[in-house]
């Protein structure tokens, strides 16, 4: 006997082909008339959204992105450190926390680990990173402001000049580009061709 347990809708909410397609500016077809997918549809339905090979090399490239951060890092000596995301008080000045329910007080969500980096420092850790999700309640109305990210954070003690920090940060970026010049050319290629570096500019 065959028992139906869930049964599929006759027709998907969006087609991987069409999700698939290069974004244009005016948002609607391209040149053969092809439909694509709106942004609403594709978040109402991310588990099929995400199984584009443009979706899947995004996050590959978030992922080495992050690699990178972590190894160049590392290899220079930094140490990578965990800070807490709930806080008994906002961390920042001049920015909006999110306020959440916690046991029976009110707690925030961190909107930096640069208090925690500082200890840190403080303790004569001398170099530490970390990688972690960030919130901002910041409520804006442009596209470029985000109240969630995941920050890569790094903080060292100079010895002698800031130029010290300079450097760095500028072999991290360089090791960083190389890193996914070197390693994700595929991922890089596949997201280009959808997202051609000419659109939105």
């Amino acid at each position: 006997q065959i028992f139906v347990v869930s049964k599929a809708a006759p027709q998907l909410p969006l087609l991987i082909e069409d999700a698939s397609r290069p974004e244009l500016d005016d948002g609607k077809s391209d040149e053969a008339g092809r439909p694509r997918v709106n942004l609403d549809t594709r978040l109402d339905n991310r588990i099929l959204d995400l199984r584009t090979t443009t979706k899947q090399a995004i996050f590959r490239l978030e992922a080495g992105v992050c690699k990178l951060f972590r190894d160049t890092l590392t290899a220079k000596g930094f140490c990578e450190i965990h800070t807490p995301k709930i806080i008994s008080a906002a961390s920042e000045g001049g920015a909006n926390v999110f306020t959440v329910s916690y046991f029976k007080t009110n707690a925030f969500l961190a909107q930096s680990p640069q208090l925690y980096k500082q200890m840190a420092i403080a303790a004569d850790f001398e170099k530490v990173f970390t990688v972690g999700a960030v919130f901002r309640a910041e409520d804006s109305n442009t596209h470029r402001h985000l109240t969630e990210f995941v920050g890569l954070d790094l903080e060292m003690a100079i010895q002698y000049h800031y130029h010290e920090v300079l450097q760095v940060i500028g072999d991290m970026f360089i090791s960083i580009f190389k890193g996914l010049r070197d390693n994700h050319q595929k991922e890089i290629t596949t997201v280009a061709r959808q997202y051609p570096a000419e659109f939105g500019c």
